[in-house]
């Protein structure tokens, strides 16, 4: 695994866990979270495989959630703000 892999593995990790603590969440928030932890899942079980779409799932629903909890999570929008730049740096 390279060291933007390994990173990327970190970074999503984290997200996941941060997500998971998250309690504090209106019902459209909630939806968008289920379906990015879906994404994250996904993509750590794929961790390592090249994929064949230029852009997965998970790079618009984290721009959705970002848009989403801008004003209310903070920390959690840095997280994803964080693996955004990772993704396209790595092309997906």
């Amino acid at each position: 695994m390279d060291d933007q892999s390994r990173r990327l593995r970190e970074q999503l990790e984290q997200l996941d866990a941060n997500l998971k603590q998250t309690e504090s969440v209106d019902e459209t928030g909630r939806t968008i979270l289920h379906k990015l932890q879906q994404d994250i899942q996904d993509l750590l079980t794929r961790s390592g495989e090249e994929s064949a779409r230029p852009e997965h799932p998970v790079t618009g629903r984290l721009r959705q959630a970002i848009q989403h909890f801008e004003a209310t999570h903070p920390t959690l929008v840095t997280s994803m703000e964080e693996i955004v730049n990772t993704l396209s740096t790595m092309g997906i």
